[in-house]
């Protein structure tokens, strides 16, 4: 399983790409979210649309959803085929009603045909659980969605995937998605997993981070160093960034880094 990072940035970074990754195993190729610059990052990597078959969304903002509408039209228009969309029944409602539903419920596909189109007539939705693992079917790949505390109000997740059913550390990652400073979380995370990717704001947002959405540097150096050996950190802007090899991480990541899992 290879796993590359499509974008590392913040929602406002101009320069680092949305933080979206790609996962690549035998019979599938999955994004984990789809931002609004995945298909520029998608063509920079030299893969097409076509070649992918899965998409898995952490929660509604537009740096982790925004390049939907564009994989539903080129999908249904150009390719005549669905890309699995997989996340919870809830959150495939969330999506069409309050974020794709006025892009693509009406298109000019076939002149004089005024029915609405629903989501399902752009992918194949999969809803699935959390809190326990999901098989993708037709792969040997697992999902594990994590509820997280992101933004008051709103769903979202983290995601752990393995290959088959295997309990072995290097076979599995985590990938916060957006979420507040949980250190419970992260400890446990570097316990089960290879590989921790985490959301990282490189300022604090009020007095000790009080207002933040996203776990804040300084926050993440309150970690156990044995924890903050194992943690990549991602979702940063465009100032001036730390040496947080130095200060304890794993590592800063990077546009289009990838890494192997057994």
């Amino acid at each position: 399983m290879k796993v590359t990072f499509l974008g590392v940035g913040s929602a406002f970074s101009r320069t680092q790409s949305n933080s979206n990754l790609l996962v690549e195993a035998k019979n599938a190729t999955i994004s984990l979210d789809f931002g609004r610059t995945a298909t520029s990052s998608l063509e920079e990597y030299g893969m097409s649309l076509k070649e992918l078959t899965h998409i898995i969304i952490t929660h509604l903002h537009a740096d982790h959803i925004g390049g939907l509408e564009e994989v539903a039209f080129v999908s249904r228009l150009v390719h005549k085929h669905r890309i699995q969309l997989l996340t919870t029944e809830s959150m495939l409602t969330k999506l069409w009603n309050h974020s794709l539903r006025g892009g693509l419920e009406f298109i000019e596909e076939t002149p004089n045909d005024h029915t609405p189109q629903v989501l399902q007539d752009f992918f194949a939705t999969v809803a699935i659980p959390s809190e326990q693992w999901v098989p993708i079917a037709g792969t040997n790949i697992q999902v594990y969605l994590h509820p997280t505390d992101h933004v008051r109000g709103m769903e979202s997740y983290a995601i752990e995937m393995r290959q088959g059913s295997s309990e072995r550390r290097e076979n599995r990652f985590f990938f916060s998605g957006d979420t507040k400073f949980n250190p419970s979380m992260i400890t446990a995370a570097t316990q089960r997993c290879k590989y921790v990717f985490h959301d990282c704001q490189l300022f604090d947002s009020g007095e000790k981070n009080i207002y933040g959405v996203h776990a804040s540097y300084n926050q993440l150096k309150q970690l156990p160093p044995a924890v903050m050996q194992d943690v990549w950190l991602y979702h940063y802007g465009d100032d001036d960034q730390p040496n947080v090899q130095r200060d304890g991480f794993a590592g800063l990541l990077r546009h289009l880094q990838s890494f192997l899992l057994e």
